[in-house]
């Protein structure tokens, strides 16, 4: 054991190496191109140290920004955690890889090395080799996840800055027949699927009394809103993205009493309700690059929100189009620079106060 520890702390070429050499040294062990072969008793030890491997490869390719993906994930756990002790709920769910990123992130973001590594040993490839195949691919889940854990911050910010008491799930058999069941537990994106209508995944309560539905929806659903549906070429996700770690915008809706829930759009009938505010993160090249920028102007537009749309961004970095924001054919926006400042959130949350 006080071998396999030092494994898993060690650089990237000795902890490959001590793959290579364990499974060398295993007559059951076949590694080669088309073949991997591990005997059911050397699997615990031979996977060990592959996860040894991949952690290392991680750690070389990231290096300081790990450090800075784990603080982002404590922010984010720390926020959710005051939205439970505020609302009562035992648990708020999201996408099940990012809810291993905030409990692991090293694990998290070095799981596309996983592959890497086990093609370098069946094709005997060295450190060095394996170490450029897998760097973009470790780049880009840190990023993913790094961003995705942002958001979520700020998204279960803004809600706990309205200061919910009480939490509903937004439950339904069809789509069609939509109740508010009162539940400790939230999942995140979750709705019954459906090609044509799309409900929010909660409803809350704040300790004013005001009603608000949730709904956090993935960017690219939104595309969809405003769209009459052709069931041959609809490629949507029928509203349920639980599951999916991707950009995500969130969406609130004025409730004049929790009965009122429903859906919020229905592409059949071309129905519509505006979303009483809509918060989106964005990061600089979502605001500098002309195809994204397009991409996000079709958004805000479909989800029709009856306040200016809230752009969060983590700082000063990105600029949109000039005349964007003066364009009287895109909804209103309204940039907030945030970082982690907590205040703006509730600058945020105030946009709708009565």
């Amino acid at each position: 054991m006080a071998a396999m520890g030092q494994a898993r702390g060690a650089s990237w070429p000795k902890a490959y190496e001590a793959l290579r050499t364990f499974a060398a040294g295993q007559g059951g062990i076949v590694a080669v191109p088309k073949s991997l072969t591990v005997p059911a008793d050397a699997r615990p030890a031979f996977y060990e140290r592959v996860e040894a491997a991949r952690r290392a490869l991680a750690r070389r390719v990231l290096g300081g920004r790990l450090d800075e993906a784990a603080f982002v994930a404590g922010k984010c756990r720390a926020m959710r955690q005051r939205l439970l002790d505020a609302s009562g709920l035992a648990a708020f769910r999201l996408a099940p890889t990012l809810e291993a990123f905030l409990t692991d992130v090293e694990a998290a973001v070095s799981k596309p090395a996983f592959s890497a590594v086990l093609d370098g040993l069946q094709n005997g490839r060295d450190a060095g080799e394996v170490l450029e195949a897998a760097g973009a691919a470790l780049e880009e889940a840190c990023s993913s996840l790094e961003r995705n854990a942002y958001e979520a911050w700020a998204y279960c910010g803004v809600v706990s800055a309205l200061d919910p008491v009480r939490f509903w799930t937004v439950e339904s058999v069809d789509a069609y027949e939509v109740h508010a069941v009162a539940s400790d537990e939230v999942t995140v994106a979750r709705q019954t699927p459906s090609p044509e209508r799309r409900i929010p995944e909660a409803v809350f309560e704040t300790a004013d009394g005001r009603v608000f539905a949730m709904k956090n929806e993935a960017a690219r659903e939104l595309d969809y809103y405003g769209l009459k549906i052709e069931r041959r070429r609809d490629s949507s996700a029928g509203g349920n993205t639980a599951g999916l770690v991707g950009h995500r915008v969130l969406m609130l809706y004025r409730l004049g009493s929790v009965d009122e829930v429903d859906a919020v759009a229905d592409r059949d009938r071309m129905r519509q309700t505006p979303s009483d505010l809509l918060v989106e993160v964005l990061a600089p090249r979502d605001m500098e690059t002309p195809a994204y920028v397009s991409l996000f102007a079709a958004r805000i537009n479909a989800a029709r929100s009856r306040r200016p749309v809230q752009v969060v961004t983590y700082d000063e970095a990105g600029k949109f189009p000039a005349g964007m924001e003066e364009d009287p054919d895109i909804a209103p926006v309204r940039r907030r620079v945030v970082g982690f400042d907590e205040g703006v959130l509730t600058e945020i949350a105030a946009e709708l106060a009565d």
